[in-house]
């Protein structure tokens, strides 16, 4: 679908959700419904006073507790109260599959070693911070060869790197397309954060690729079919203004 003259050029706002137990924990969240925490529910307060002043012609996000409870919150607490969610399950996390709900630092140790890497800190120092992308193609070949013996069905298991910005990529176009259809605007996108770095990555090789903090946000604008960021990579300049 091709731009019009009275089209208004299409920005989304694309978001990490607010903090969970899962996060508090250290624990593997994956498609895994951990709850928002007391300080998750604070931090969406602020990300949506931080938001203030922008008007936001519709919002999509995940089909998790995490991912509307922050996308409703921003809205609410913004001004855009009237503004509707639409839920798309390719906005979720990365599927950790048998490693769901494990140990963080255990799960990374163990991809990092079946990538060759002694350690993930090893691998950020040789290849940047697109090591932090790989470890979910290391936890995919393990969970593929069932090193925790597990019982879960083959599509269960854990994505690979390219299942993940591929179903990324098809979300963020439809959402494009979307917006297109309705003249334009502004569009608040809520997802999770490996899956929104693969996405970033796979239409920018050269983003960064770091940790992003809960409710970070990266300005995009979907033109003529592309998508191009603007701005910061994982800004919490919103939070950050809604602490004031």
């Amino acid at each position: 679908m091709s731009e019009t003259n009275n089209t208004e050029p299409v920005t989304i706002y694309l978001a990490r959700h607010t903090k969970t137990t899962s996060n508090a924990m250290g624990r593997m969240q994956g498609w895994s419904d951990f709850p928002v925490t007391r300080e998750g529910r604070e931090i969406i307060h602020c990300f949506g006073r931080g938001l203030k002043g922008i008007t936001f012609k519709a919002a999509w996000c995940g089909t998790l507790q995490r991912h509307y409870e922050t996308a409703r919150g921003a809205l609410d607490y913004s001004g855009n109260e009237s503004v509707s969610i639409t839920r798309d399950a390719d906005l979720r996390e990365a599927n950790f599959g048998s490693f769901e709900g494990r140990d963080i630092n255990t799960s990374v140790q163990a991809a990092m070693e079946e990538l060759g890497y002694a350690s993930l800190q090893a691998a950020l120092d040789t290849i940047g911070t697109k090591a932090n992308l790989d470890l979910q193609d290391g936890l995919h070949a393990l969970d593929q060869r069932n090193v925790l013996d597990t019982d879960l069905d083959d599509e269960d298991r854990a994505e690979s790197s390219k299942q993940i910005q591929d179903r990324m990529f098809a979300a963020m176009t439809r959402i494009g397309q979307s917006a297109l259809a309705q003249g334009g605007g502004n569009i608040l996108v809520v997802s999770s954060g490996l899956s929104l770095r693969e996405f970033l990555f796979r239409i920018d090789s050269e983003v960064d690729l770091s940790d992003q903090g809960n409710t970070a946000t990266t300005k995009l604008r979907y033109a003529n079919g592309r998508f191009t960021i603007i701005g910061p990579v994982g800004s919490t300049q919103y939070y950050e203004r809604g602490r004031e």
